[in-house]
Order: C-alpha cells, then sequence, then structure tokens
C-alpha cells in the first residue's frame, strides 16, 4: 500500500494535458474542498499561468471543506489574478452549489457566474464540532469573505450575511444582490462555456489520480477506519503471529497518519489515537474487556480532537478554520468499530484459552514417558543425540553407547531432553 501511494503521488495532479490552442483553461470541481481538491487546482492554475493563459474557468459544485485547503486555493487564485489573469468561477451545471469553503473561493475569482438552478452561500466556519461557531471566528470569517467580495465590488453586506448568519442564494437572488456578476440560462456546462468566451471543444480539466488519492486519504472519517483497522489487524497477529498481519497493520497506520497530516490533525489528537491503541494491545495481557474499553473511549476522544482545528491566521492575514465536523456516519463507524473491538478481544482471548484447555495435556512432556521410538543418529553415554519418537524429532541422552537405528523406549523428561532406553526389537 504504501508502495502505491508513492507510485500515485509521482503522477500529474491534472488528468489531461491542456493545449496552448486558446487563451482559456478549464477546470473542473465537484467534490469538497480538501488537500486533494487543493492539490488539483493549484497545479492547475500553476499549469495556466506557465501556459499563459489569461482565463482560468473554474466549474464549481462543492458543499464545502476544510478552511486550509481553501485558503491555499484563494491564495492560488490571487496570485493567478495578480499577474494579469481573468479568473472566472461558474457554478454549475444545474443542481450545483457553492457551499461553505466553496463561498469563499468563489468570491475570490475575478467574475462569479452561476448557472440556473445552481445556490451559493451557507459559509460559517465549524469551530468546535458546532456548526455555529464562536462570535470571534464567525466575525473574522465575515470580514475575510466582506474583504474578498469587495476587492471586486460585489455586494459586502449580503456576503458576510453567508458568514453571520448561513444565508444562501439562488441563481437570480444572488445576482439581484450583487453577490455575483451574471446568470447564465444554458442547458450544459459547455453551452455556459461558450457564453464566457471558451472557444469551443475546449477541454475541461478533472482531478488526476494522485489529487484523488490524497482526497481519499485526508477524509478524516476514511483515515480513522484505516488506523483502527490497522490496530486490530496488529492485535489479531499478537494472538497468531505471523508477521503478515502486523505488516499489513503497520502500513494501514502509517496511511492513516499521512491522512491526518493531510488534513491538518494536532498532535495531541494523533497522541491520544496512539495512546488508545496502546490500551487497546494491553487488552491482550489483561483480557478482561476493561483496558479494551478505555482504550477506545481515549481513541474516540483523540478522533474528535482531530475535527477540532484551533482558529489562527495565514501569513497573508487570512483566517484558517475547519468548515466540516464528525458526521453521523462517524459516530456510526466509530460505534460499530469499538464494540468489533471489545467483542473481538474478549473472544480472541477465550478462544486462545479454549485451545489451550483442550491441547494443554498434548503439550505436557511427561506424557511422552512410555513412548517409544527410533535414534536417528548415534548416541554416547551422557552425551545427546536424536530420535524420532511419536512422529517428531527429539533431544535425547542415553545411559550406554547406542547405535543409530535403535529402537528405543523414554525414560524420564530433563527440560526438553529426554533420557531413553534400547528396547528389544
Amino acid at each position: 500500500m504504501l508502495l502505491a501511494a508513492f507510485a500515485l503521488s509521482l503522477m500529474p495532479a491534472v488528468a489531461h494535458a491542456q493545449t496552448a490552442s486558446s487563451s482559456y483553461f478549464v477546470a473542473s470541481l465537484d467534490a469538497s474542498v480538501d488537500p486533494g481538491a487543493q492539490d488539483f487546482l493549484t497545479s492547475a492554475i500553476s499549469s495556466a499561468q506557465s501556459m499563459g493563459m489569461s482565463h482560468f474557468v473554474l466549474v464549481l459544485n462543492t458543499f464545502g471543506g476544510d478552511g486550509t485547503s481553501m485558503d491555499n486555493i484563494v491564495q492560488s487564485i490571487s496570485s493567478y489574478e495578480a499577474g494579469g489573469g481573468t479568473f472566472i468561477t461558474l457554478v454549475g451545471p444545474y443542481g450545483s452549489n457553492a457551499f461553505s469553503a466553496g463561498a469563499y473561493i468563489a468570491e475570490a475569482s475575478t467574475q462569479v457566474y452561476m448557472m440556473n438552478g445552481t445556490a451559493i452561500g451557507s459559509a460559517t466556519p465549524v469551530i468546535s464540532t458546532f456548526p455555529t461557531g464562536d462570535s470571534n471566528t464567525t466575525a473574522a470569517f465575515t470580514a475575510y469573505m466582506q474583504a474578498l467580495a469587495s476587492n471586486f465590488g460585489r455586494n459586502t453586506t449580503a456576503t458576510g450575511l453567508m458568514v453571520s448568519q448561513g444565508a444562501s442564494y439562488v441563481d437570480q437572488q444572488a445576482l439581484s444582490l450583487h453577490v455575483i456578476n451574471g446568470v447564465i440560462n444554458a442547458s450544459s456546462v459547455s453551452g455556459a462555456l461558450a457564453q464566457l468566451g471558451a472557444p469551443a471543444n475546449t477541454p475541461i480539466q478533472t482531478a488526476g489520480i494522485r489529487s484523488q488519492l490524497i482526497s481519499l486519504l485526508s477524509d478524516p472519517n476514511l483515515s480513522t477506519v484505516i488506523f483502527l483497522a490497522g490496530v486490530l489487524a496488529i492485535m489479531v497477529d499478537l494472538f497468531h503471529p505471523t508477521f503478515i498481519l502486523s505488516a499489513a497493520g503497520a502500513a494501514a497506520i502509517v496511511l492513516a497518519l499521512i491522512g491526518f497530516g493531510y488534513f491538518g490533525a494536532s498532535l495531541t489528537a494523533v497522541l491520544l489515537m496512539f495512546i488508545g491503541a496502546a490500551f487497546i494491545f494491553l487488552e491482550v495481557k489483561t483480557h478482561h474487556g476493561v483496558s479494551a474499553v478505555g482504550g477506545i473511549v481515549i481513541f474516540i476522544i483523540g478522533v474528535l480532537l482531530i475535527y477540532q482545528l484551533p482558529f489562527s491566521t495565514t501569513p497573508t492575514g487570512a483566517p484558517v478554520a475547519n468548515f466540516i465536523g464528525p458526521s453521523p456516519l462517524t459516530y456510526g463507524l466509530l460505534a460499530i468499530l469499538s464494540l468489533v473491538v471489545v467483542v473481538g478481544s474478549i473472544y480472541l482471548y477465550r478462544l486462545r484459552k479454549d485451545l489451550y484447555k483442550r491441547s494443554k495435556g498434548r503439550f505436557d512432556l511427561n506424557n511422552m514417558i512410555g513412548k517409544e521410538g527410533v535414534l536417528t543418529s548415534d548416541v554416547k553415554a551422557g552425551t545427546t543425540g536424536s530420535a524420532n519418537i511419536d512422529s517428531e524429532d527429539w533431544s535425547v541422552t542415553t545411559a550406554v553407547d547406542l547405535p543409530k537405528g535403535t529402537r528405543v523406549k523414554v525414560k524420564e523428561v530433563q527440560g526438553f531432553t529426554l533420557t531413553v532406553e534400547g528396547v528389544s526389537s
């Protein structure tokens, strides 16, 4: 898995090469604003700049994402515009949205257009996993949104309400409030692009495999599942050592940590997850479920802290915080996986205990006394040789010299060495 991740990281972020046949570079983002989207869009904008494209059109449909990725995308847009380029956000096709982090990206654009049946807004940051945030952070993001809109002469009051009140506007409503520059009446994205001046058959760039992989790993829900699956794999391997599961589990944990790093999880959250995992491993020794339960509680606290990104500012002064919180799916997965860990650890212990009881007599070496076998080597008196007894090879010693092939009987056991004597054939 690690080798695959490394190989994919070398692949381009943009799926298709853009030709320089026109001055329009078109990219489409129909996904969450996350590190994968950031990788794709910043690479696409850089490509447009290097190719001398004077217009960049972003076809956008998103329900939002994390603030750090959003701010990095906004900075790339600003860099493109500072170089003389025109950045256009087109919210489309029909039924699409530019919500949350997507609204900031749209307002950072030189021009914003919406197709019929689309919406923009609902840009309140999520702080401490509560959608309303706190007053100081909401005020900072309100000012940030208004600064973006003001830069291009759009309505700062209406855009500010998208943050402070969570307001959302449909196409014509957004146009009447001058939150956007225009509404495009077109039945398809290609038709809308034509109205924006893009030549016919202009290719639309989409995220490459590398960006998609980053998006997958940076999903805290998926990374949490991968992390806990790695812990479970190693735990199972402790009961039945093969090292294969341990290696796979370690690789899964590393991939999860990579994902947490992309998401921006705090060191405290990751440490709590490792402490929780350590208590889960301790269950192998305690066998009563208490350690597993305690480990799960600590682990869940660490997971929830992953979403609690502290408010801060970027070097440019723009606020950065989280726009997503744990979903019901997150809580459901944590509950299911927690139950699996607790019940599974108790089950594995009892299974091993039962197997041990069944095989206890089989591994009692005193049961070898009286059994017969054949020497597989010459044995000098008082020295150690070998014999095949009860279909297994054993270290044996004798009181007299015996040649290879002599039939022998076990008289006593000393540690793991059997004392034997010759028997008549």
